[in-house]
């Protein structure tokens, strides 16, 4: 123990010596397989804030161990913190994961990820934890700094986000998807202009951005949280607080929050005030018909925060929407022989677009094979959870996930690496995991994917796809995340539609 700790106080003393030597900066860290730029903001350490921090670190080395039986796929060394492990699997997260998998197959087992500790448990848990309320997902999201209290939301008490994307959202998905087309055709227009290689990232981020008529702000609040998230998550719970207070991504999410609470606000007391003045006229009250509407209607009488609402809709619309339609956009460029199955397949259904089953398969085979991440449902236990089934006791603070093979449901025998549009959409279940699974799976996944399908329709009929030169459709793993490359760059050109695409019906 005596060696580990002076390692320690030997390693603080080196950065002290830095922050000393360069007392007006810390480098950036950049890499190119990261696709958001984390930087710190300058330090200055007393010797009281040394001590301060060296206590902190000490009880999250010492202490920050769990006890567990649990096979461990990556264990540390003894003599070694776990930002180790942490390191090592930024690059070699999928492997760790594949090896624990060959090792201890269907079994749990744990795994240092390149941002924490977790327990892996086989798929056949999906349905054991889906509606566990002592497994939280936004707790996990770091929702008790204040810079996430948007997350917050997803456990309000009274459901607000789940019932208005499952409830208004989704029971009017029929009379928003002609909107949404005509919006389509606009923001395409907009942004793709004249045929030219485009760096497709920016432009899905622009396009369902426009789609889905959010903020300005929006945006650019999806890319903040993000990297905020990403830089926070390796922090050990006790220092996140302090470190939030001084990163320049924390600073512009809550600059973001207060930005669109000052927007909210007056659109809130305008209403309010022309619904108190039809009452008291005795005329009808005046209904509107949007998410902010939508909360007031389904919030059973609890208060929320509608810029909250609205900057969560957003994340959820903006980021898993661009990055699942540019993937799938990346693997019809790879293998453009199949786009023409879904063009043929889009005419001959433009009386019911909603019928168009091979496009369906393609956005579902895109989700299998260029996930997210490889392992989906993460979860943090607010308190003790014995799980029957395996005998385990998930203990108060540990983290969770459950695998996602992504090829469970194709048949003995298939590659589950082709990329194949023929076999799959919509309801979840513990073969696929894409929207998540039960209580927090994915609540706008029925608007999400009409979304998806209503511009991939526009898309294809609009524009000839291929890969540009010196793209790939390899994606990059950070950790146990797949992420697009910010510098994919797709070549299109503008066709003639065979059909009027304003005549199309999304009924």
């Amino acid at each position: 123990m005596c060696g580990r700790l002076n390692i320690l106080i030997r390693t603080l003393k080196g950065i002290r010596m830095r922050y000393r030597s360069k007392p007006n900066y810390l480098e950036t860290l950049e890499s190119p397989k990261v696709p958001f730029p984390i930087s710190l903001p300058p330090l200055s350490l007393n010797p009281v804030t040394t001590s301060i921090l060296l206590a902190a670190v000490i009880a999250v080395f010492f202490l920050g161990r769990k006890n567990s039986k649990l096979p461990h796929a990556n264990p540390p060394a003894w003599y070694a913190p776990k930002i180790i492990n942490q390191l090592h699997s930024m690059q070699n997260g999928i492997k760790i994961l594949e090896d624990g998998r060959k090792r201890f197959p269907n079994q749990p087992f744990r795994i240092i990820q390149n941002t924490r500790e977790v327990i892996v448990f086989p798929e056949r848990f999906a349905n054991t934890f889906r509606n566990e309320e002592g497994l939280s997902f936004a707790a996990d999201f770091h929702s008790n700094t204040p810079e996430f209290t948007p997350i917050k939301i997803i456990e309000h008490q009274g459901q607000v986000l789940q019932n208005v994307t499952q409830k208004p959202l989704t029971k009017l998905l029929n009379t928003i998807t002609k909107p949404l087309a005509s919006k389509a055709i606009f923001a395409i227009n907009h942004i793709l202009g004249h045929p030219t290689d485009t760096l497709i990232l920016d432009s899905m981020l622009d396009f369902i951005a426009r789609l889905s008529s959010r903020l300005k702000i929006t945006k650019q609040y999806t890319v903040d949280i993000t990297c905020a998230a990403l830089m926070l998550t390796p922090v050990p719970l006790s220092l996140r607080f302090l470190v939030a207070i001084f990163s320049k991504q924390c600073r512009a999410v809550r600059g973001q929050l207060r930005r669109a609470q000052e927007l909210i606000r007056p659109v809130i007391e305008e209403r309010r005030l022309l619904k108190e003045q039809a009452r008291k006229e005795g005329k009808l009250i005046p209904k509107f018909n949007d998410a902010i509407e939508w909360g007031d209607q389904e919030c059973k009488g609890i208060s929320y925060d509608p810029a909250s609402l609205q900057l969560l809709l957003s994340v959820a619309t903006i980021y898993t929407t661009s990055d699942l339609l540019l993937k799938l956009l990346i693997l019809l460029a790879r293998e453009p022989e199949l786009i023409e199955p879904l063009r043929e397949e889009i005419i001959t259904s433009k009386n019911s677009l909603f019928n168009i089953k091979l496009v369906d398969s393609a956005i579902k085979e895109a989700q299998r094979l260029m996930p997210i991440k490889h392992l989906s449902m993460r979860r943090i236990a607010t308190k003790d959870v014995h799980v029957a089934e395996s005998n385990i006791t998930i203990r108060k603070g540990e983290y969770v996930t459950v695998e996602d093979t992504h090829g469970a449901s194709l048949p003995a025998g298939e590659d589950i690496q082709k990329f194949d549009i023929y076999p799959h959409f919509v309801s979840t279940s513990p073969e696929h995991l894409g929207f998540g699974h039960g209580t927090h799976a994915c609540p706008g996944r029925f608007f999400a994917a009409n979304e998806i399908k209503i511009a991939l329709c526009f898309l294809l009929l609009q524009y000839d796809w291929e890969l540009a030169p010196g793209t790939t459709a390899d994606l990059n793993h950070f950790g146990l995340s797949c992420l697009v490359d910010p510098n994919s760059t797709l070549r299109y050109r503008k066709r003639e539609a065979e059909i009027d695409l304003e005549a199309l019906k999304f009924e």
